[in-house]
C-alpha cells in the first residue's frame, strides 16, 4: 500500500476548510462523473472551488500511483535526479510523490495552464523542502530542462497534435520521460501513442514493458496497474465511500536515455494464489504476454512468487 505523505494530507485538508463542505462535495460528485465518463470536454471548469476540489479528489490517488510509477523508474536506472518538471502539473501532485522517492531532488518546475490550480498548488507546496517553480502556460513546445519530466493524467485533455507536441517537448527537456494516464483502455491507448513516439525518438523503456516490441495486449486487453492508498477521513466524507482504502488504476510508460538494467519480464495482472501455486500473468522480454504456473517443486521461484503483486517485475526465469 502507497504511504501518502501525511504534510500534503494535512495541507488538502486545510485548504479544503475554507469551502463550505456542500458545495466542494458538489464539485466532486460533478468531477467523479465527468473523469468516469472519458470525455476531455466534460472536464469542469477549475475555479478556486473547483481547484480545491479537484486536489481533494484526484491528489491522493495520483501521488499513490506516483510514487510507485518513480519508484520503478528508480529500481530500473538507480536514477538519484536533481530536478524535474511537471507537465500540466496544476496542483502539484508529481513534486510531492517525486519529494516522498528522491531524496536526492532539489528543484522542481511545474507548468499548467490554468491559474486557479497553480495557486492551489503553490499553497499546498508550501511545506515541501524544496524550491518549486510555478510557471502558468498554455503548454508551448519549450519546456526548462531537468533530469526528469512528467505528464500525469494529462494527455486525455489534449488533442492528438498537442499530445505529440507535449511529448516532443518533453523529450528536448529531460533525458527521462515518465507518462502517465488512467488505468482504462481510452488511457492506456494514449499511453501506447506515447510509448510509440518515445522509442522513435530514440529512448529506451525503463517500465513497465520489458522490451520495445509491439504491446502484446494490444487489441485484446489493456495493460494498467494499481495503486493502494488509505483514505483520509475528509475524501471518504467527500465521496461518501464507506471503505478505508481506495485503489487507482493507472497506465503508463517510462522511457530514458539512461542506462536501463536488465528487468525481467513484468506482472500485469494480480497474481493468483492458491495453495501450493501461484499462477503469474506475464509481458516477458521477448515482446510475448503468458501465463506462467509456479508450484512448490519449484522451491525459490515459489517462495518469491507468494510474495510478489500486481506491476512488480518477475527476474526469475520460468
Amino acid at each position: 500500500m502507497s504511504t501518502l505523505p501525511p504534510a500534503l494530507l494535512r495541507a488538502i485538508e486545510d485548504e479544503i476548510s475554507t469551502v463550505p463542505f456542500r458545495a466542494l462535495q458538489s464539485r466532486v460528485t460533478e468531477m467523479m462523473a465527468a473523469y468516469r465518463s472519458g470525455d476531455a470536454e466534460a472536464a469542469p471548469f477549475l475555479d478556486d472551488t473547483g481547484a480545491k476540489a479537484y486536489a481533494a479528489y484526484r491528489m491522493p490517488g495520483t501521488v499513490a500511483a506516483l510514487i510507485r510509477v518513480l519508484t520503478e523508474l528508480t529500481e530500473t536506472t538507480g536514477i538519484a535526479p536533481t530536478s524535474l518538471v511537471d507537465v500540466g502539473g496544476g496542483t502539484g501532485a508529481t513534486v510531492w510523490a517525486a519529494s516522498t522517492v528522491w531524496h536526492s531532488l532539489q528543484r522542481a518546475t511545474v507548468v499548467d495552464r490554468s491559474p486557479e490550480a497553480v495557486a492551489v498548488g503553490r499553497a499546498l507546496a508550501s511545506d515541501l523542502d524544496i524550491p518549486v517553480t510555478w510557471i502558468t502556460d498554455p503548454l508551448g513546445d519549450e519546456l526548462p530542462e531537468a533530469d526528469v519530466a512528467v505528464a500525469a493524467y494529462l494527455l486525455g485533455e489534449l488533442s492528438a497534435e498537442d499530445i505529440d507536441r507535449v511529448v516532443d517537448a518533453m523529450t528536448r527537456a529531460a533525458p527521462t520521460v515518465v507518462i502517465v494516464e488512467p488505468g482504462t483502455p481510452p488511457g492506456y491507448q494514449r499511453v501506447l501513442g506515447a510509448r510509440d513516439r518515445l522509442i522513435e525518438a530514440g529512448l529506451d523503456l525503463a517500465a513497465p514493458c520489458p522490451h520495445v516490441h509491439e504491446c502484446p495486449l494490444a487489441g485484446r486487453d489493456w495493460c494498467h496497474f494499481a495503486a493502494r492508498f488509505s483514505r483520509p477521513a475528509w475524501l471518504r466524507r467527500l465521496k461518501d465511500a464507506e471503505l478505508g482504502h481506495e485503489d487507482e488504476k493507472y497506465s503508463y510508460v517510462v522511457a530514458t536515455r539512461l542506462e536501463v538494467v536488465e528487468v525481467g519480464d513484468r506482472i500485469i495482472r494480480h497474481p493468483l494464489k492458491r495453495p501450493r501455486m501461484v499462477s503469474l500473468e506475464l509481458c516477458r522480454t521477448d515482446g510475448s504476454a503468458t501465463t506462467v504456473t509456479i508450484s512448490r517443486r519449484h522451491g525459490d521461484a515459489y517462495r518469491a512468487a507468494r510474495d510478489v503483486r500486481w506491476g512488480d517485475r518477475w527476474p526469475v526465469k520460468t
